[in-house]
């Protein structure tokens, strides 16, 4: 059985509003403060169920594309995530908190 995939960073479950509960359908990932990314569950249409993944980062110079997407589990849309915010933050000449290359 393949090994889960361990998230490199901290994630949040976000909050519809200010005063709801986080949820589990909809996270964002963190280096410190700056928000790396976020993942959030489909629901509906030809990807439902599927998790869609965002790449984000601090204000750089260069911005990559791709920096979305679709996994079938959330843990692999935030590998996914966090492979993003790598590649960004080492094209702009900086490196993750938890980037060890």
């Amino acid at each position: 059985m393949p090994t889960r995939y361990q998230p490199l960073y901290k994630w949040r479950g976000t909050k519809l509003n200010e005063k709801g509960e986080p949820t589990d359908l909809d996270w964002l990932g963190y280096d410190g403060e700056v928000i790396i990314g976020r993942i959030r569950m489909v629901s509906g249409g030809p990807k439902n169920g599927q998790w869609q993944w965002s790449g984000h980062g601090p204000h750089v110079p260069v911005r990559l594309t791709p920096h979305q997407g679709f996994e079938a589990k959330p843990r692999e849309a935030m590998r996914k995530v966090e492979e993003y915010y790598h590649r960004l933050m080492r094209h702009n000449g900086l490196r993750g908190s938890k980037d060890d290359r």
